[in-house]
């Protein structure tokens, strides 16, 4: 599997200039804990969970009045739709990070692809050990 085919395709996303409160709301509803920022059409940072509750709420901002740009962390690292699984693995390794945006070369998002993505590209099935004959009995397929 490739990374193209293991990312998310349109994921949420959000603008500089929205309120961190619609922000936290837009994560509530998507059920996600990072939202690329985007402006014109290109990824300009990130904004985690994290950043909402230690950088805004923790810091004493007004979230119905600051921006996400007061909270979001700029020049976000990121991976290219190219990048195989492998590789896109160990940088989220090295970075420490559960969650990458996948960037074109003009910094347009694509897609975002997160460490369960990742892995379950990554499983060729092979963990469990070989497939139990019962299995394949109820498939059908030959023993």
């Amino acid at each position: 599997m490739t990374l193209v085919q293991a990312m998310r395709r349109h994921p949420p996303v959000i603008s500089p200039e929205a309120t961190i409160r619609s922000a936290a709301r837009q994560m509530a509803s998507h059920a996600t804990s990072l939202l690329p920022v985007v402006a014109d059409r290109r990824i300009v940072g990130t904004l985690s969970a994290f950043d909402l509750v230690v950088r805004s709420l923790g810091g004493g901002l007004d979230p119905g009045r600051r921006t996400v740009r007061a909270v979001m962390r700029p020049d976000p690292q990121t991976c290219r739709p190219e990048d195989s699984i492998p590789e896109v693995r160990a940088r989220m390794r090295a970075l420490r990070v559960a969650t990458l945006p996948v960037v074109e070369d003009n910094g347009e998002l694509v897609g975002l692809v997160d460490l369960f993505d990742v892995e379950d590209a990554a499983d060729d099935g092979s963990a469990a050990g070989p497939e139990p004959d019962f299995v394949k009995r109820v498939r059908g397929d030959p023993l």
